[in-house]
C-alpha cells in the first residue's frame, strides 16, 4: 500500500511541476501584456488576468473535466488536472512579477536608457532580474499552494497522491492512519520548497 502512496507522491510532483512551468511562462506573458504601452494588448491581458484570479481553480478542473470534452476537447485526466491548476497560478504569479517590477527604482531604468537600451534590454537585462530578487517569496508560497491544488485530483480520478489515498481507505478501512501519512508528506513537500528558496 505504501508504494500506491509513492506512486500518488509522483504523480503529485509532476503535475505541480508542469503547473508551476505554466504559471511561471504564462505569467511572464501576461505581466508583458499588461505593462503593454498598446492598449489592444494590456486590456485583455487584465481582463484575463482577473479572470484566471477571481475564478476558483476548482471551477476551472470541472470546466476541462465537463465542459471541454463536450465540444470535442477530450484531455486526459493529467492535464484537466494540471492545466487549470497552471492557468489559475499564472494569474497570481503575473501579479507578483508585476509587484516585483514596480518595486525596482526608476532611477535603474532611467540609467539604462541613458545607456541606449531598448525597453526590451531595460526589462529583461536590467528590470526582470532585480525585480525576481524582491519576489522569490511570494514566488515559492505560489508553488506550495500548487502542490495543494493537485488535492483536486479526485475530481478526474487523477492519480495524485489524494486521489490514491482514497483508493487505500476504500480498500484498507484506514482513514485516520493514511491521512495522517499523506498529510505529514505534503508537509515535508511544501517544507522542502520552503527551505530551497
Amino acid at each position: 500500500p505504501w508504494a500506491f502512496l509513492g506512486k500518488g507522491l509522483l504523480g503529485t510532483l509532476a503535475s505541480s511541476a508542469m503547473a508551476a512551468v505554466i504559471a511561471l511562462l504564462l505569467g511572464l506573458v501576461l505581466l508583458l501584456g499588461r505593462l503593454s504601452p498598446v492598449r489592444l494588448v494590456r486590456w485583455p491581458s487584465i481582463a484575463l488576468i482577473e479572470f484566471l484570479r477571481g475564478t476558483p481553480t476548482l471551477l476551472l478542473i470541472y470546466v476541462c473535466f465537463l465542459v471541454l470534452p463536450s465540444v470535442g476537447l477530450k484531455l486526459s485526466t493529467y492535464w484537466m488536472l494540471t492545466l487549470p491548476i497552471g492557468l489559475s497560478t499564472a494569474a497570481v504569479v503575473a501579479e507578483v512579477y508585476r509587484a516585483g517590477v514596480l518595486a525596482v527604482p526608476r532611477g535603474q531604468t532611467d540609467a539604462a536608457r541613458s545607456l541606449g537600451m531598448s525597453e526590451a534590454q531595460v526589462f529583461f537585462l536590467i528590470v526582470f532580474p532585480q525585480a525576481l530578487r524582491y519576489i522569490v517569496p511570494a514566488l515559492v508560497a505560489q508553488l506550495v499552494i500548487v502542490v495543494k491544488d493537485t488535492t483536486f485530483g479526485y475530481v478526474v480520478t487523477d492519480g495524485e497522491l489524494m486521489q490514491n489515498a482514497k483508493v487505500l481507505i476504500a480498500n484498507y478501512q484506514s482513514l485516520v492512519p493514511v491521512y495522517l501519512v499523506v498529510a505529514a508528506i505534503y508537509c515535508l513537500v511544501n517544507y522542502a520548497f520552503l527551505r530551497a528558496s
